[in-house]
Formats: structure tokens, sequence, C-alpha cells
């Protein structure tokens, strides 16, 4: 019986020594992209990218493009009752070209932001990683964590806009 009391005993006191333990840690998040896409350094390659004279090109090329479909559609909601099967035929055949043309403009654009974001990401994770393990250490934490896997984290948990904050001072 003393033994079992004594065993107890130890075991009540881990018990609380791991909870005061764990009282103490501090833990907080960060979203690494979101960072170094919220910097003045991205920002401005991004705005650099979008007021390229290939970017408005292409994009000008997509509106136009769209126009042009969304036209053909209108023409033939209102005229297709009066068309012959080869007219329809045909006007079937032009939009899907059109359509075509449409969706391979945009996946250029979108490809050329891909390439624009992966060259931000890559030249600014060390800047990244550097501010932030720089606030781990001022502020002393055991843990951070993703802020994208994380189910709930307080605005004060989050390190996302201190370390934008220090990356653009760091310029």
């Amino acid at each position: 019986m003393l033994k079992s009391v004594k065993i107890f005993a130890v075991l009540l006191a881990g018990i609380l020594a791991s909870g005061a333990a764990m009282a103490e840690t501090k833990v907080a998040v960060f979203n690494l992209q979101a960072a170094i896409m919220s910097t003045e350094a991205a920002k401005s390659k991004v705005n650099a990218l979008k007021t390229s004279s290939e970017y408005s090109q292409l994009q000008s090329s997509a509106e136009s493009i769209r126009a042009e479909v969304q036209k053909l559609a209108e023409d033939a909601q209102k005229n297709s009752v009066t068309w012959s099967e080869e007219q329809k035929a045909e006007h079937q055949r032009k939009m899907n070209f059109k359509r075509s043309d449409f969706e391979t403009a945009v996946k250029k654009l979108r490809a050329m932001e891909q390439q624009v974001g992966q060259d931000i990401q890559k030249s600014m994770a060390p800047k990244a990683k550097s501010a932030l393990e720089a606030i781990i250490k001022e502020q002393q934490l055991d843990l951070v964590l993703d802020a994208n896997s994380a189910f709930y984290a307080g605005d004060g948990a989050d390190l996302t806009a201190a370390v934008v904050k220090r990356m653009n001072a760091d310029k």
C-alpha cells in the first residue's frame, strides 16, 4: 500500500511538472508564402510584370478574344433559329477556335505570373527565414507552426506581419 502511494505521488508530480512545462511553451504560427508576397519588393516585382509590355499585350489580346467569343455567343442566341445546319456548325467551330485561343492566352498569363512568383519565393526565402529566426529568438518562442495547418491562432500568435515588417525594413 505504501509503495502504491509513493508511485501515485511520483506520477502526480510528473503530471504537474509536465503541465507546468506545457504552460510555459510559447507557440506561434507563420505563413512563409504570404509573408514573402506581402513585402514591398515582391509587390514591386508583381507590378513590374503586370505593367510590362508583353504581359499587357497578352492581357489585351485575351480580353479582345473574350469579347469576340461573347459576341459570337450573342449572335448565335439571336440568329441561330434562321441558320442552316452548316451555318450553325461553322459558327460553333469559330466559337471553339476563339475559346481555345482565349484559354491559351490565359494559360500564358498564368505561366508568367507563376514564374515571377517562383522567382520571388526563391530569391526572398532566405531573407524571410532570417527575419523569422530573429523574431523567434527575440520572443523566445519554443514552437512555430505553419499558419495554413493551424486550426486556430489568435492575432497575437501570427508572426507573418512581423516578418513582413522586418523584411521591408531590411531592404
